[in-house]
């Protein structure tokens, strides 16, 4: 156990070492803000002819992709304003349905200041849901520092409010508040709220008016009623923000930032921490950009439209991929049941393996820019079809060359190429991760690096699948005396698979991904051992289970020694666990699980799931009982139970884990049963029949 006690050392000397993010913040001068928000503006609106003073801004700022996500899922002015003020997603109540109603907030001024009605009842609400938002967090931290934040305009008003509802400093005419230049200069920090009409000429004021040395920021923050989510405008010019492009670390992907990170952005720049109820991380410049501005802004308009033709996409991609694995794993079924003659089972075994490759064909399609052809779900088709039998055809080569024909070839060639594929996208920058069908969405926001939940379910699958073939191919190939020794050694080769999908799938610049650690580490534990032939006891139990607390500790460490501007949210918890702020998201992420667990009908369906998972396993069929003469598909089987029932419960929404494995797993699995065949050989009447000998002889 000396590892374990070096590694609690290590977890010592950490609450000695300085905060990065107090460090960056105390060492940058403060500077005046001005933030210039506008519903529904997208890169598509801004044009040299259509808002030339906006355009000439651009010209000389950093430029980003802005996600206003707030809390719901179409982001209405009120709540792009409260989600702004309060550094976390908020929501106004005011929905008709699904669209934008009337807000209940009502701004009531006082002379030179304002008061929000309905505020309090708001506050309590946001305060109430699962996210726990905070209204008012950033009026109160500037005041808690001393500074102030002024309003112009009634829907900015909504983010200048403190705690309490009020507004200092509000001029409920925006055209004559910005083109005073006293007010701009009133407080250290200054929201204005412009209409899509009258944008450009308030850009253009403020330009002029602002005082010297004041960054202002331009963000399109909200949706438009009853219209498709888009990717809106992110701009800041002034300070560290010259020409280049925007980037954060909650999505550590340029040009990609939050509406939940305008708030710290704002704090940042005058110099204070940001309180523990933001989630937000403070924009930062990231390079520079191409000289070309009408290049640039095209760039930005085209990610807009692979987000929006992701989003139209992704139902008929999963309806059409779910109905063609349901059809072959049928032909499959029958195929096992009626034990044709002739080439009718091969036929169901490519054609289950095809299936099997689509989830990881899906990630290769966004290799070339589907989304931009004139018919985008054509495209979409057509290059994932070519994708997957292109990668069958590499199947059967690899089944042929490394399995040779056995019955689990097919399985751990469609587990490798999926595995390697998503290797080699993960260490190149996880390109195919965003806008493919398989990956996530900056319009939905919960991830922008890495690899998310539904990407996991099919790395996770097909790492497994890729050990377990690799372990098979080693014992065929074996030639150890004993078969102890020759369980060893399979059992290793499937342990160094565990190994690299491990560390891809949990080092902060790779997959960032903690609760895919957590449910690989036991997955790949009870694989080495079902594989080695070693019996499962609660003590080895409860070493895979500090095994996988000791791996996320290591990883922890490792980011939270890297900047801040680039740690990920593993790297500031081990940071909140240091200064004493862990226990509030311990405490949200806790009661997400428990709200997606009570409200979720899909969630439901686990305790099913896994019951008939368990039964099949124990009791399965009698061509199932065929194919577990392969004696690593029952074992890797079960690894699979382990990963996704641990990978549902431990993660966010994780009912897509199980979801996507079952689209890897089931087409693969049953390739195996239509694949393994009873040994021709004489045998005495009324005897059963034998199935083939094991993979590992």
């Amino acid at each position: 156990m000396r590892w374990l006690a070096r590694l609690m050392l290590v977890g010592a000397v950490v609450p000695l070492l300085p905060s990065n993010a107090g460090a960056a913040a105390a060492a940058r001068p403060p500077s005046d803000v001005i933030v210039v928000g506008s519903p529904q503006l997208t890169w598509s609106d801004v044009s040299a002819s259509s808002t030339p003073s906006l355009w000439h801004l651009a010209g000389h700022a950093a430029l980003g992709s802005l996600s206003v996500k707030a809390a719901q899922p179409v982001s209405c002015v009120a709540d792009g304003w409260l989600t702004l003020g309060a550094g976390d997603r908020a929501d106004a109540q005011d929905r008709d349905g699904n669209s934008c109603g009337s807000s209940a907030l009502l701004v009531q001024e006082d002379g030179t200041s304002a008061t929000i009605a309905g505020f309090a009842a708001a506050y309590q609400h946001n305060v109430r849901r699962v996210d726990q938002t905070h209204l008012g967090a950033l009026a109160d931290a500037l005041k808690g520092r001393g500074d102030c934040i002024s309003a112009a305009g009634a829907p900015a008003a909504l983010g200048a409010a403190d705690a309490a509802g009020d507004v200092r400093y509000y001029r409920p005419d925006v055209a004559l508040a910005v083109a005073d230049r006293d007010f701009l200069a009133r407080c250290a920090v200054t929201l204005v709220s412009a209409t899509p009409a009258d944008i450009d000429s308030t850009v253009s004021m403020v330009s002029r008016n602002a005082e010297a040395g004041a960054v202002v920021i331009v963000i399109g923050l909200s949706e438009q009623a009853d219209a498709p989510a888009h990717l809106h405008v992110a701009l800041a010019h002034g300070g560290d923000f010259d020409s280049g492009q925007l980037v954060s670390a909650s999505t550590r992907r340029t040009p990609f930032v939050q509406l939940v990170d305008v708030a710290p952005t704002v704090l940042s720049l005058r110099g204070i921490a940001e309180p523990a109820s933001m989630i937000g991380e403070p924009w930062r410049r990231s390079g520079g950009r191409a000289a070309n501005l009408a290049g640039e802004v095209t760039k930005l308009a085209r990610l807009d439209r692979a987000a929006r033709q992701q989003a139209i996409a992704v139902l008929p991609f999963w309806i059409t991929l779910v109905a063609l694995m349901l059809g072959a794993c049928g032909f499959a079924a029958w195929v096992a049941w009626r034990r044709p003659a002739g080439r009718l089972p091969r036929v169901a075994a490519l054609a289950c393996a095809w299936c099997a490759l689509l989830p990881a064909a899906g990630f290769v399609s966004g290799a070339v820019a589907w989304w931009a052809s004139s018919v985008p779900l054509a495209a979409l088709a057509a290059a994932t079809v070519i994708a997957a039998t292109v990668s069958t055809a590499v199947a059967v080569a690899l089944e042929t060359v490394v399995w040779q024909r056995r019955p689990f070839g097919l399985a751990g060639a469609v587990g490798s190429i999926t595995f390697l594929a998503l290797v080699v996208d993960l260490a190149t920058g996880a390109r195919l991760q965003i806008f493919t069908m398989p990956g996530y969405s900056p319009l939905v926001a919960g991830r922008f690096a890495g690899i998310g939940n539904v990407g996991f379910g099919v790395f996770g699958a097909g790492a497994v699948l890729a050990a377990a073939g690799l372990a098979a191919a080693v014992g065929a190939r074996g030639r150890l005396p004993g078969g102890v020794a020759l369980a060893r050694r399979a059992a290793f080769s499937a342990a160094a698979v565990g190994l690299v999908a491990v560390v891809v799938d949990g080092a902060p610049s790779l997959g960032s991904d903690v609760g895919g650690v957590l449910a690989l580490v036991p997955s790949f534990a009870v694989l080495f051992w079902l594989l080695g032939n070693v019996r499962i006891s609660w003590r080895r139990a409860l070493g895979g289970a500090l095994a996988t607390v000791a791996v996320i500790t290591a990883f922890g460490l490792a980011d939270y020694a890297r900047p801040a501007s680039h740690q990920t949210h593993l790297g500031r918890f081990v940071g909140d666990v240091v200064h004493g702020g862990a226990w509030g998201i311990v405490r949200r992420k806790a009661l997400a699980d428990l709200h997606l667990l009570a409200y979720s009908v899909l969630t439901l369906l686990i305790p099913l799931m896994v019951a008939v998972a368990i039964w099949v396993l124990w009791r399965p069929p009698r061509s199932l009982r065929l194919a577990f003469s392969t004696p690593v598909l029952r074992p890797a089987l079960v690894a699979l139970l382990v990963l996704t029932i641990v990978g549902a419960v431990l993660n966010d929404s994780g009912i897509v884990i199980p979801a996507l494995a079952v689209l890897v797993v089931l087409p693969a699995t049953m390739a195996v049963v239509v694949s393994t065949r009873p040994v021709p050989r004489p045998q005495a009447a009324g005897e059963p029949d034998r199935p083939s000998p094991g993979l590992l002889r």
